[in-house]
């Protein structure tokens, strides 16, 4: 799905903030979300990047910018402190992005997206700073794969009609520039290798020369520029610094130069009305591989050229020739935009050791009111009539009929069948479970269960030459002593210690060592993930109180199954056979005086309840990885995973503010939730709403699922077997055929009525999947069964079936005689 974001900075500052408001909707339709919000003052952020730019100016190197302000320098140092400057901006950029006052705006963009989207986000704010900081490492880019950040003015308006003349080829207008200092004959062949592409070079031409060609009647699909370039600002006339000199104006570019020649460089508002014209009869895309940019940007906006790609600040001859390459390249075989800007960009950063923050500089200015071309949008044909469209009447008989409808439904429920073998149907069946646990009825939290979270406050009230982690020594043991004093069933520690205990601790090592209702935690080797374990404590080493950390993540990155046991990996510095959360419920549920026992046939026996394993391809998964014993994750219904049981911070148990009656006889699990150590936390089906959820909670819904399997008889998620599935399938594909039968002999709103029980067939499929979900915890296949039936009614009438009673006259007399299609 295609998902345009706009995301409009109104009035203000970096010095007194900005009002916010996000739009998000499909391309092309109108938005469906509008929220507001605000971005708090960020003065820090303006100082910060002219400090970076001074840095980056001062690099030197042949640039595109001026001809006489180009300089040759070669200092390591001056590219550590540009690139020690990026990384703060980098930092202090994102660090504004996640203020309080912004944060709800940041999870409805989470909450509306997915990763399989393509999207493009326009910043929609006024010339100035906020439009030169580096939006394209916000953090979301980097969630979102196929996303891309353009810009915007704050107001535009859609270009005039185009009068375009049909053509078969797109035509480029490409102006090239003094070559003084830079290589500009890359640019020409680059372009030159295009496919389906009248190139026309003007190399230096004076004014005239270029205004010419841009009112040529047959009008241009792409202008191209490249040589030296800036932008100009009131800034210009004021008497500066030499090193102020370097710096582009942040408030207001007024205009931007090109140096067509060598003699004076031509403002851009003086072909005003050549380029009105250019757009008039055509001109969708300006492409300026040249310096400084953006006041070319400003002020082609402003002539309604709607698609503008500019380099922001001097770049490299190198640089140059490296992005067009593969902006070409990407959009000449059919990628958006958007995307190729994006590819390319990307493609910039191994060049990074030598020309820093590289990837900055490409950007994309749009006009948010006109739809980006595409290569094969800009290409043109002539109409062409087709031959007329007979009508063939196939034999009426019943047997015929009914042949003919066992076929078409057979072909369509095979297709559908076929393409979620394939795994097509995997990501949208996911999503399709996530929604299912989202509508559940509501649960309690889990009154066996206490976590107890070591927060930012925790973290910085300790002493900081103790920690060596989120926990100092000193604080765990104090908490396993008060603990044990309050007389907890069982203590799980979601935080890895692969490191001892200090020698002036004895006591703990001896608690870690020898206390028998305390658990630890490991991870194993990854080879997947390039990830080589981390240990368990030294001092539970080769104890049976030792659970490995690992999570099933699917495509997404979303936790939908539990890992209960695996076999571990002999080279791994992580040997248990048992999750944290298996040994924590198997612990509780043994002191209940429960059996607990894998049988032969591979079934967890748990008392009374007998649980089988998940095969990994089953449900909505197609070749899932069958790793270790695992299930689906029953999540407690509850507003969100945080939510599964009572939270008690590390401050508040240490300063004995806990009764003991809150810890008794509970399992307790103690893990981290401070901000700084993001490295477990974990999507869910919950995400969406809430963000990702902390592990120390992923550990206790886990831990409560088997729990409440046995001593509530709350069902463990199973799915059907594969021949379930498939006669499920089957049943709702031939409400398609019903549908088609019950319908023939409506000559009147045949296709209303067909629309109408396709949609009470669907609102029935959705409420008996809730209930299986809800009740019975069964996961039934909830979007085959909804293409199905449409698809064997789509698939009928698409073959013209004569079972609709339709005879030839009432197609003869509704056919025209011959048909244009024009593209």
């Amino acid at each position: 799905m295609d998902k345009r974001v706009t995301l409009k900075l109104n009035e203000g500052s970096l010095s007194s903030g900005f009002s916010v408001t996000l739009l998000i909707g499909d391309e092309g339709a109108m938005p469906s979300v509008d929220i507001s919000g605000r971005l708090p003052a960020a003065p820090h952020l303006r100082s910060l990047y002219q400090k970076w730019q001074l840095a980056y100016r001062n690099l030197g190197g042949p640039s595109r910018l001026e001809p006489d302000s180009i300089a040759y320098k070669t200092n390591v140092s001056l590219i550590e402190d540009c690139d020690e400057l990026a990384n703060q901006l980098c930092v202090e950029f994102n660090q504004w992005l996640r203020a309080d006052s912004f944060r709800h705006v940041h999870n409805k963009l989470l909450e509306h997206l997915n990763a399989t989207d393509v999207i493009r986000l326009i910043l929609q704010t006024n010339p100035g700073i906020v439009q030169r900081l580096p939006w394209h490492l916000w953090e979301v880019c980097d969630r979102y794969p196929k996303l891309e950040i353009t810009l915007s003015a704050a107001t535009y308006e859609k270009s005039p009609t185009l009068n375009r003349c049909p053509r078969s080829k797109i035509r480029i207008l490409a102006i090239i520039g003094p070559s003084q200092g830079i290589d500009l004959k890359t640019d020409q062949e680059l372009l030159n290798r295009l496919p389906n592409a009248e190139v026309h070079f003007l190399v230096a031409p004076d004014l005239e020369t270029l205004s010419e060609r841009l009112w040529e009647p047959e009008g241009w699909d792409i202008l191209f520029f490249a040589g030296h370039s800036a932008t100009k600002s009131l800034k210009d006339s004021i008497e500066v610094s030499s090193d102020e000199a370097q710096l582009t104006n942040l408030a207001s570019p007024t205009d931007g130069e090109l140096y067509i020649s060598e003699s004076t460089p031509l403002i851009l508002s003086s072909l005003r009305n050549p380029l009105k014209k250019a757009v008039a009869q055509g001109l969708r895309i300006a492409i300026f591989n040249s310096c400084d940019g953006l006041g070319l940007a400003y002020a082609l906006a402003e002539f309604q050229i709607s698609q503008v790609l500019v380099m922001r600040e001097p770049v490299p001859d190198l640089v140059a020739h490296n992005f067009l390459r593969a902006f070409l390249k990407a959009f000449s075989q059919g990628e958006s935009l958007a995307l190729s800007v994006r590819d390319a960009r990307e493609r910039l950063q191994v060049l990074e050791s030598d020309f820093p923050c590289a990837s900055w500089l490409p950007t994309l200015y749009q006009n948010p009111a006109e739809a980006p071309p595409t290569w094969s949008s800009l290409l043109a044909s002539a109409s062409r009539p087709i031959e007329a469209i007979a009508y063939h009447p196939l034999p009426r008989d019943r047997l015929s009929n009914r042949w003919f409808l066992g076929a078409a439904y057979l072909l369509a429920t095979a297709a559908v069948l076929l393409v979620r073998s394939v795994g097509l149907l995997q990501t949208e069946e996911l999503r399709a479970f996530d929604q299912l646990m989202r509508l559940r009825p509501m649960e309690s939290p889990d009154p066996r269960l206490v976590v107890i979270t070591v927060t930012d406050a925790d973290v910085a009230a300790q002493d900081p030459e103790d920690r060596r982690g989120s926990l100092a020594d000193g604080d765990l043991l104090r908490l396993l002593t008060i603990l044990q004093e309050m007389q907890p069933r069982t203590i799980g520690l979601d935080i890895y210690r692969d490191y001892p205990a200090r020698r002036n601790l004895p006591e703990l090592a001896t608690r870690l060592s020898e206390q028998n209702n305390f658990f630890g935690v490991c991870k194993s080797r990854d080879q997947q993930a390039d990830s080589e374990g981390i240990p368990a404590p030294p001092e539970m080493a080769g104890t049976q109180r030792i659970g490995f950390s690992d999570y099933l993540t699917d495509p997404d990155g979303a936790v939908r199954k539990q890992l209960v046991s695996l076999d571990p990996d002999p080279v791994s510095p992580c040997t248990a056979r048992y999750g944290l959360s298996t040994l924590l419920a198997f612990d509780y549920l043994l002191k209940e005086g429960i059996e607990i026992e894998f049988g032969e046939d591979d079934v967890l026996r748990m008392g009374d309840v007998s649980i089988r394993p998940f095969e990994g391809s089953e449900g909505g998964y197609v070749k899932s990885p069958a790793q270790g014993w695992q299930m689906l994750l029953n999540y407690r219904s509850l507003p969100r995973p945080e939510a599964i049981a009572e939270q008690i911070t590390l401050s508040e148990i240490l300063s004995g503010a806990v009764a003991p009656a809150a810890i008794r006889d509970r399992i307790i699990i103690i893990g981290t939730t401070a901000n700084g150590f993001n490295d477990d936390q974990w999507l869910t089906p919950y995400s969406p709403a809430v963000g990702e959820t902390k592990g120390v909670f992923m550990q206790a819904q886990m831990t409560s699922q088997m729990l409440s399997a046995v001593l509530d008889g709350r069902p463990t998620l199973t799915t059907w077997n594969r021949w379930l599935d498939f006669l499920w399938i089957l049943a709702w594909a031939g409400i398609g055929s019903l549908l088609i039968v019950a319908l023939r002999n409506s000559r009147n709103h045949f296709l209303a009525k067909l629309a109408l029980g396709l949609l009470v067939s669907e609102l029935a499929l959705f409420g008996l999947c809730w209930l299986l979900f809800s009740r019975a915890a069964i996961w039934a296949p909830w979007v085959p069964a909804a293409i199905a039936p449409v698809a064997v009614a789509t698939t009928t009438l698409a073959l013209g079936h004569p079972s609709l009673s339709l005879n030839r006259s009432f197609y003869s007399d509704r056919l025209p005689k011959s048909i244009e299609i024009s593209s």
